[in-house]
């Protein structure tokens, strides 16, 4: 992780010594011990400290189980609202706080790289081989102990990962149930949902656009039967579908997923990186159903929730805002249908 500071900061000085592969990466729980994001995170602690979160270097001030340097580890605590005068080292900070801080930086690799893990070792390792190829194979900075290049760290890392998944089966691709109320679920772990974000407006009609790192597992609100799965991972500014010839893949939801639930409620999720369901299954409240991401219109990784009772949008706030403060829940046909949208 000490290389991480070069992309964020602009220099070079910065460059990490191959660390010794352990046996594993120890233990973490909720979004950050399963699914894809959990399993890159324990093959980033496995190769950095073999999980030992009060790790400090003896060559410089890297610390924690993801050996961030100090002014690597301000940047990306700023960047999760983590107060560094609280925690101004990693090896400072509990165990699911160097989790959330890494959580995020690994989410900013996947969205920056179209979700390509492929990248997140070159980014930790040396991340100007992502801009020069030719650093590929080479061994950056050998006198500061480096003795593999980057593709070879590359290769160790990825054998890690995959290993890692396998042994984990269907836990290294989806998480748990989340916790249910009822017949119903917060979309995304508690953990991550800010209550400052319950109800944000949409921007023109009404639905709820809430950031949420790449990567996130997303949870169906409540059960039904899958009625679509949108598979476009691409973005559309990237892609170049707001032009005069956009490709003809484009959709503005991208990696999207609707449920139809019995009772008319037709409930939709835009814009992940993988779905984990098909159109037909039976799902459940709180069933892991996709990965977060920026795929379709999205500026960046973001959730977009939509409810639909017969072919009319609801306002998903006020329901979200029951499941996170454990009060009564609103019937979904009671839920507003204006008055969350910046345009009502």
């Amino acid at each position: 992780m000490k290389a991480l500071a070069a992309l964020i900061f602009g220099t070079i000085g910065f460059v990490l010594s191959i660390p010794l592969v352990f046996a594993n990466g120890g233990d973490s729980t909720g979004v950050y011990a399963c699914g894809q994001l959990g399993t890159i995170l324990d093959t980033i602690r496995t190769l950095e400290s073999g999980g030992n979160y009060q790790i400090e270097s003896g060559g410089s001030s890297a610390s924690g189980a993801y050996q961030y340097i100090d002014t690597t580890w301000r940047y990306w605590a700023g960047e999760a609202d983590v107060s560094t005068d609280l925690y101004p080292t990693a090896a400072s900070a509990p165990d699911f706080i160097q989790d959330q801080v890494a959580g995020v930086n690994v989410s900013a690799i996947l969205a920056d790289n179209d979700n390509s893990v492929e990248a997140v070792p070159i980014v930790w390792y040396y991340p100007a081989a992502l801009d020069d190829p030719s650093w590929m194979d080479r061994i950056p900075a050998p006198s500061a102990g480096n003795t593999l290049t980057v593709r070879e760290y590359q290769t160790r890392w990825l054998d890690t990962y995959n290993e890692k998944a396998e042994a984990g089966g269907e836990n290294a691709i989806t998480c748990g149930p989340t916790a249910v109320t009822g017949d119903w679920a917060l979309p995304a772990p508690r953990e991550v949902i800010g209550e400052n974000t319950l109800d944000d407006p949409h921007h023109d009609y009404p639905a709820w656009d809430f950031m949420i790192p790449a990567g996130t597992p997303i949870y169906a609100i409540t059960g039904g039967t899958v009625a679509n799965v949108g598979t476009w991972t691409g973005n559309w500014w990237a892609a170049g579908c707001g032009g005069n010839n956009p490709p003809a893949a484009c959709t503005s939801c991208g990696v999207g997923i609707t449920i139809q639930h019995p009772d008319g409620l037709r409930h939709t999720y835009c814009h992940n990186s993988t779905s984990h369901v098909a159109e037909g299954d039976a799902v459940a409240p709180g069933q892991h159903i996709a990965d977060s991401g920026n795929s379709g219109r999205s500026g960046s990784a973001h959730l977009h929730l939509e409810l639909r009772i017969n072919g009319i949008r609801h306002c998903p706030q006020p329901l979200l805002d029951a499941l996170y403060h454990g009060t009564a829940i609103p019937l979904a046909a009671d839920l507003p249908t204006s008055g969350c949208s910046f345009q009502t």
